[in-house]
């Protein structure tokens, strides 16, 4: 599977890993998805996000997918900005997420500019999830 990453032009290109990786990686992965039929293992996203970018660099992706860059942008201290058109993969991205953190609390939808929190959007109250 493809992986790009750039960066701009005239930009300075930093590497933060060792000099002895080679170009084909190898991952385990999932025969088949449940919720989308691309799905990508966490750690292969997260390879090239450590060593290409720093703790809160902005990672951008923009087809969300599954939301495993999501994942690894969290799991390895970057901000992620995605995007999802399908709204079914929008949810499959939003539930993995929560799924991951072991809480809605701090996850919010931002809709037309403003920033709804998703318990709202769903009907969830703490206390009666």
């Amino acid at each position: 599977e493809p992986c790009l990453f750039g960066w701009k032009k005239g930009g300075k290109h930093n590497w933060y890993s060792d000099r002895k990786q080679t170009t084909i990686w190898e991952f385990d992965r999932p025969k088949k998805s449940e919720t989308h039929p691309t799905a990508k293992p966490v750690g292969l996203i997260a390879y090239p996000i450590k060593n290409s970018s720093m703790s809160n660099c902005i990672v951008l992706d923009p087809f969300g997918g599954s939301g495993s860059t999501l994942i690894a942008c969290e799991q390895t201290g970057r901000i992620c900005y995605t995007i999802e058109l399908d709204e079914k993969f929008a949810d499959v991205i939003v539930n993995r997420y929560i799924e991951q953190a072991g809480s809605a609390e701090n996850v919010f939808v931002e809709r037309d500019g403003v920033k709804i929190p998703y318990a709202e959007l769903t009907g969830e109250v703490k206390g009666n999830e």
